[in-house]
């Protein structure tokens, strides 16, 4: 990874972290939420943290594999939820703006690894993310099925 590219990673990185810093003193200090209401009804955070995780392993190790363990995650919830949320307030922004670091953060993963062409490593990666993260999102979607009025009126919906 050249300079430039690193500089461009741990800026995307950052900005990814404060989305996630965010999210925990909107849902923990204000809501007052439990920690799993907070992963659960901003599931973004937790898998903006294994993106940022993955980073940090790639960065010790220099497997490209890392970078790609947090796409099924991010996509589902980051890139999805571009689609899936309001753009209607100020506070309906930051959520989608959080959105948009998600997809730029997979996008350069992506980037770097295909840039290296290192197919092999984009399929262990994907393939740890399904088996990692596949429950971790049938959960989040049964707990807020089950939980929905408390959903609604902590996202605004």
């Amino acid at each position: 990874m050249t300079k430039a590219e690193r500089i461009i990673s741990i800026t995307l990185a950052g900005i990814l972290l404060l989305t996630i810093i965010n999210s925990a003193w909107f849902f923990l200090g204000i809501a007052k939420v439990s920690i799993i209401q907070w992963i659960v009804f901003n599931a973004c955070a937790p898998s903006g943290i294994a993106f940022i995780l993955g980073l940090l392993i790639y960065y010790k190790t220099s497997d490209r594999a890392w970078l790609s363990v947090a796409i099924v995650p991010m996509m589902f919830f980051g890139t999805m939820g571009l689609f899936v949320f309001p753009w209607n307030s100020g506070m309906d922004i930051l959520v989608q703006f959080s959105h948009m670091i998600m997809t730029l953060n997979i996008a350069w993963g992506l980037y770097v690894i295909l840039k290296n062409k290192d197919i092999r490593a984009l399929g262990y990666g994907l393939l740890a993310s399904i088996i990692v993260f596949i429950p971790f999102i049938a959960f989040t979607q049964a707990y807020c099925r089950e939980h929905a009025e408390e959903v609604m009126k902590y996202l605004n919906l």
